[in-house]
């Protein structure tokens, strides 16, 4: 995917200060404290155990303030499992992120202007990102670049655009299904590490990114480049939306990653499998995208037609100021 950045002057900059995932700097694991004594085995570790410490804990010491820790994030697994049992569901459910520590969210007010739209298909981050693309700020939309990506799986079969990738992947219960789901996801994994790897070499880059509702399915470390990068700004819908997405899902199929959360009961339809368990997916998703974002913006207040893509910035700068 070859895409240029260009800065542009917008007269605000959303984007996360790295103090934010920083751990005190120079903070050094306990162990590596202790002063010398006559045993060396108690005071130091080996090099073995020293492998078996988590990559991001690791670097944090030897390199300082510029390393993330790892242990921000962790599998929303518990919450899901139950999500589940009360839908009727069985199985595995989605790796989604929860935290487990207290992350601020401050943001930095400068240049260059760096938004990340994130929350459920249909929720308006296609709608925004364009409006905000119209002001002159350079965007990307992650589902064309998926697309293109997929071209040589898409073409046999005739299929173009986002509704053509949904039904390249099928229904949930699709016997092919399963090995699509994944196939997107890694393209999707490329897609999000080449966009923030241009973006790493391009600090004073100008972009508002159009996630897909899986961006949280791409892996802890992503997401943490995500953030560290871009101000994430996650399009919340109240529940009585939640149902319209449902019905949207139904109506017009975009491409979704259940992660196991379609579990069909014996003798149920398809639609009623979605309709059941559409909610339990959009729910733990939910806690997931209020995790990886520094504001929220509810869905139905973007719905005025009198917000425009300067007030769209000034309500995302209030809620990070």
């Amino acid at each position: 995917m070859g895409f240029e950045l260009v800065p542009v002057e917008t007269g605000i900059t959303l984007k996360l200060s790295v103090e934010n995932f920083l751990e005190p700097a120079f903070r050094r694991p306990a162990w590596a404290a202790k002063k010398s004594s006559g045993d060396s085995r108690k005071n130091r570790r080996t090099e073995a155990a020293i492998k078996q410490q988590s990559l991001f804990q690791r670097t944090t010491w030897l390199k300082g303030p510029q390393a993330v820790r790892e242990d921000r994030f962790q599998v929303c697994t518990n919450f899901f499992q139950r999500g589940l049992q009360t839908c009727g569901c069985r199985g595995g459910g989605p790796q989604a992120i929860v935290e487990n520590s207290i992350m601020r969210r401050k943001t930095t007010l400068e240049k260059p202007l760096r938004l990340a739209l994130i929350g459920m298909s249909g929720a308006g981050k296609t709608f925004w990102t364009k409006k905000l693309a119209e002001r002159g700020i350079p965007a990307i939309f992650c589902d064309d670049n998926i697309e293109q990506r997929l071209t040589s799986r898409l073409a046999p079969g005739g299929y173009s655009g986002i509704n053509g990738v949904a039904a390249w992947m099928g229904w949930p219960d699709s016997t092919t299904y399963v090995e699509r789901e994944a196939e997107y996801l890694a393209q999707e994994i490329h897609t999000l590490d080449e966009v923030l790897h241009k973006l790493e070499e391009e600090p004073d880059a100008s972009l508002v990114l159009d996630t897909t509702g899986s961006v949280i399915y791409t892996g802890n470390h992503l997401l943490m480049r995500l953030r560290r990068q871009m101000t994430v700004v996650y399009l919340a819908a109240t529940a009585e939306e939640q149902q319209l997405l449902v019905e949207r899902y139904l109506n017009d199929l975009k491409p979704v990653l259940w992660r196991g959360a379609f579990q069909p009961k014996q003798g149920e339809a398809p639609r009623e499998t979605v309709a059941r368990c559409y909610p339990v997916l959009i729910e733990a998703r939910r806690r997931s995208y209020e995790t990886l974002a520094h504001c929220t913006l509810q869905v139905a207040e973007l719905r005025d037609g009198a917000i425009d893509a300067d007030t769209f910035l000034k309500m995302v700068q209030s809620r990070t100021a």
